[in-house]
């Protein structure tokens, strides 16, 4: 998931709404993500744009609400996974980012918080595939099976912290003990229905619409 990443000891308080972001007490604390989708995606939705349907037109003023951040020195930069750093350090009172890196970060620093904006977050996904023409089929449709083991997956999910799509990681989590034990009550792991419906993922761009969208993001991020 992405949303609000924050850091209590510079704001003073929690955020929960995209419009925290453009805060002008925040100016120039401010971190955005360099991933299009997630950026644009949540502003979008703070302004009331429906993901599903993606068009350049329609999301023009998201676009434009990220150019105005940036005028106005209200965003310091733009960041891929490093905005962690920035996060924990307070050269950033805030930024969008992950939820997968924010729950580990904040084991260690409670300072640190995440929100589901009250607009909504986006939801992604990582996917796995096999592509025509491979070599080993077999041994990566055995890796496939692996990884989707509830016992290895949950593992990995004890590692990143991030949700997965997996029957039964919950359970495997609480089986293992411990930390890993406590992640399988995280809303941010384990979101239930509630969460999810705050949620939205991007449908899809064609072509041209694609490097519609790279290009004007990529003028305003300075890519």
């Amino acid at each position: 998931m992405a949303g609000i990443a924050y850091n209590k000891s510079v704001t003073g308080r929690e955020l929960n709404s995209v419009n925290d972001l453009f805060d002008p007490a925040f100016k120039g604390k401010i971190g955005m993500l360099s991933e299009m989708r997630d950026t644009i995606g949540l502003i979008a939705m703070s302004l009331g744009i429906d993901l599903a349907t993606p068009t350049f037109e329609k999301f023009q003023p998201a676009f434009d609400k990220l150019q105005e951040g940036v005028d106005s020195g209200q965003i310091r930069q733009f960041t891929g996974n490093d905005y962690v750093d920035d996060l924990e350090q307070g050269s950033f009172a805030a930024c969008i980012g992950w939820s997968g890196d924010v729950v580990q970060l904040s084991a260690s620093n409670p300072d640190i918080g995440f929100s589901i904006p009250e607009s909504g977050g986006t939801l992604w996904f990582d996917t796995m595939q096999i592509p025509v023409g491979a070599s080993n089929v077999e041994g990566a449709a055995e890796w496939m099976n692996y990884v989707y083991d509830p016992v290895n997956a949950a593992k990995i999910t004890a590692e990143v912290q991030f949700i997965s799509p997996v029957q039964g990681v919950q359970e495997e989590l609480r089986k293992m003990g411990g930390d890993a034990a406590a992640l399988a009550d995280s809303q941010l792991i384990f979101p239930d229905a509630s969460t999810l419906a705050t949620l939205q993922s991007w449908g899809n761009l064609d072509e041209e619409e694609e490097a519609l969208f790279d290009a004007e993001f990529a003028k305003i991020t300075g890519a």
